[in-house]
């Protein structure tokens, strides 16, 4: 997964109300510093690829909450899941 997915990702998930900003997004969801989400965005890393670690992490949260949620927010949050397996499969067809 590229960090372009990942931002968009944040974005999602920030418009179905699991985050409120990029701090939190980064420290709780991905595991990673307050600024991570930022300096990849201002360093323009935007392609750069996102460590499988965070990745797995950020999914393997996305799961556990949609086993909590009632079932249409747990298919909004599995949505999101979705995306990131295909965002996934896209980044390493493009690394061949």
């Amino acid at each position: 997964m590229n960090a372009l997915s990942l931002v968009a990702t944040y974005h999602r998930m920030k418009a179905i109300g699991l985050v409120g900003n990029k701090r939190e997004y980064a420290l709780a969801w991905l595991g990673r510093g307050k600024t991570y989400v930022h300096d990849l965005i201002g360093d323009d890393r935007l392609h750069a690829t996102v460590p499988t670690s965070v990745v797995a992490q950020l999914r393997d949260r996305l799961t556990a909450v949609a086993a909590l949620a009632p079932d249409g927010a747990a298919r909004e949050v599995m949505s999101v899941v979705e995306a990131i397996d295909d965002a996934v499969k896209v980044s390493a067809f493009m690394r061949r």
